[in-house]
């Protein structure tokens, strides 16, 4: 490990533990510098401010984890991994993502599940072409709707179990499977009755 890495998590380590006695809104950097051991320079060479320190916690602790698995197939255990993550630290999350304008962590995750649910959208048209912004769109609408759902988890204090919020999840992706691929070949009837064909010599 480099030392500039060392020294990032040192800090991300200080303002962890000054999240767990108060918001983020009332700590400084001189707060973290100082509970750390390092002076502002040190933390500026770094950081830019407080927020750029909590936007690094968030890419290295749950986004860099969720871009090693692209899988729309592993959606689910991906997703189980990211809440487990926001539990165990819920003092934190929480805090953080209590901040308004603070979307840095709700951006991230929005574009790697919007990425996950074009993937699922390949899959259901059985490499069928769905238009591009047609994609985009409902991509888009369902990743509102999970990502919503998790940051409205986080910020009402996580009573709910992670593996309880992915079931529910999952029962929201299959419906959207189910809705896409119809709406899909209600636009090909062609390639429905090929695929129907195909189901039933199965």
């Amino acid at each position: 490990m480099s030392d500039s890495l060392i020294t990032k998590k040192a800090i991300a380590a200080s303002i962890k533990e000054l999240m767990k006695k108060r918001p983020l809104q009332k700590i400084s950097v001189a707060d973290i510098v100082e509970h750390c051991g390092i002076n502002r320079q040190t933390f500026y060479y770094h950081f830019k401010d407080k927020y750029d320190l909590v936007d690094w916690i968030y890419y290295n602790e749950v986004v860099s984890a969720v871009t090693q698995h692209r899988s729309f197939e592993e959606w689910n255990n991906v997703v189980l991994d990211v809440l487990k993550t926001m539990k165990n630290e819920q003092y934190f999350y929480t805090n953080a993502l209590s901040v308004t304008g603070q979307n840095a962590f709700q951006d991230y995750f929005f574009n790697v599940t919007k990425d996950l649910i074009a993937e699922m959208l390949d899959t259901v048209s059985r490499g069928g072409q769905i238009a591009a912004e047609d994609k985009v769109f409902i991509a888009e609408f369902y990743s509102y709707g999970l990502v919503g759902v998790v940051i409205q988890w986080a910020r009402c204090g996580m009573k709910q179990q992670p593996e309880e919020i992915v079931l529910r999840l999952t029962h929201f992706i299959d419906d959207s499977k189910l809705y896409t691929a119809g709406r899909y070949f209600q636009g090909h009837p062609a390639e429905k009755k090929a695929n129907i064909t195909e189901s039933n010599s199965n």
